[in-house]
């Protein structure tokens, strides 16, 4: 589902293409000018951001933010994002914005979006608890009017009124996974997080590491740990393994490296590569351990992108129902055989440039995508604003 946007420039171009035509203008120079045409049409569209998008005029929605866990950092920058952008030009003029926590489970999330969808709201953001456990109720609020932007997390909802926003965690984990391999030459043990249980987002993660290390005749998956995405629950759960399983070459985390960092070294041991998410923290860490790794930089700002295509949906424009963000990777080193993903850009870690000694490890960075539109103050993801 998506909207057909005609620029002015194009439709003159085609005009043009019909008085060329009764010109005897060459097929070639027809297609030089719809080319140009185009470039220039592309070039005009990328200064666009996405808050250029939104009308500063017209109806103020009604906007709900569903969360369904606030146990990491990433969850609770991505409400203070969300706050930060509705109260910002234009979306302070175009919505209201309500944000609703729920425990980590499907049954009191879907209460919960049961009673926002009662309270009469335009829009529900929902980031769900359980791929499937909420559908039954992501579907009610639909079938009722109510506009739902699934983010995040997955649910396997398909609907007139329903859109989707995400990242592509199944990619994103192979990516980190092809690295590490590289890095530990191809050959090892190796241990896989499973991340929060329940959360289809870190299943679809383990999954995709999984099967990039078994593709690897001389890869060993020795074990796995459930850390519910805190790294003082990695970190335990870590040094159980360890006592079991002391040659380790590589551990996966879905958030924290300092969760390894931190086990192997308390154990006496060798550091081993890991990969982590976009925490400011994790390559401060791996640069103070002098260890290998990689990170994923998943933008907290996703709920922004959410409150962004809630507003131009309700205001009619179209969109696509399923949307796929890519976001960043940087590592300690590069030049490792990528296969398949030879093409991803991999940049190298570098201090004041894609991390920051003197900000918090818990800052996410970047905080939105390039072309989002709005900078998000460094207070508001540390909680000072």
């Amino acid at each position: 589902m998506k909207r057909k946007f005609v620029s002015g420039l194009l439709c003159a171009t085609m005009v043009g293409g019909s008085l060329f035509g009764s010109m005897n203008v060459t097929a070639e120079e027809t297609e030089a000018v719809t080319e140009t045409a185009n470039a220039e049409e592309s070039a005009a569209d990328s200064s666009e951001t996405d808050t250029d998008k939104i009308n500063p005029e017209g109806e103020k929605y009604k906007i709900a933010l569903s969360n369904s866990y606030m146990g990491n950092d990433w969850r609770q920058q991505m409400e203070a994002i969300a706050e930060y952008v509705a109260s910002q030009e234009p979306y302070v003029n175009r919505c209201e914005l309500t944000i609703v926590n729920c425990e980590n489970d499907a049954e009191s999330q879907s209460a919960s979006i049961d009673a926002l969808s009662a309270q009469g709201y335009d829009a529900i953001l929902v980031d769900p608890a359980s791929e499937t456990g909420v559908n039954q109720a992501i579907q009610r609020a639909a079938d009722s009017g109510i506009l739902v932007v699934v983010f995040d997390q997955p649910a396997s909802v398909s609907s007139d009124n329903v859109y989707h926003i995400s990242f592509d965690g199944d990619r994103n984990y192979r990516i980190l996974s092809t690295w590490m391999a590289g890095a530990i030459g191809e050959e090892g043990n190796v241990v896989l997080c499973e991340g929060l249980q329940g959360a289809a987002e870190a299943e679809l993660e383990y999954n995709a590491s999984k099967e990039v290390f078994e593709s690897y005749e001389n890869i060993n998956i020795v074990a796995s740990y459930q850390d519910d995405y805190d790294p003082a629950k990695g970190e335990q759960a870590l040094s159980s393994i360890i006592a079991a399983n002391e040659n380790i070459d590589a551990v996966t985390t879905q958030g924290y490296v300092s969760a390894v960092i931190n086990a192997f070294d308390k154990a006496g041991l060798d550091i081993p590569v890991s990969c982590g998410g976009g925490y400011n923290g994790n390559l401060k860490a791996l640069a103070a351990s002098g260890s290998e790794g990689i990170i994923n930089a998943y933008y907290a700002g996703l709920s922004a992108n959410a409150l962004n295509y809630a507003i131009r949906i309700l205001d009619g424009e179209e969109m696509e129902e399923f949307s796929v963000l890519d976001c960043a990777f940087v590592a300690t080193s590069t030049g490792y055989d990528m296969g398949e993903f030879s093409d991803v850009v991999i940049e190298q870690a570098e201090e004041g440039v894609n991390f920051f000694n003197d900000a918090p490890d818990e800052m996410i960075w970047p905080a939105v995508n390039s072309d989002f539109g709005i900078d998000i103050p460094m207070s508001v993801l540390i909680g000072e604003e």
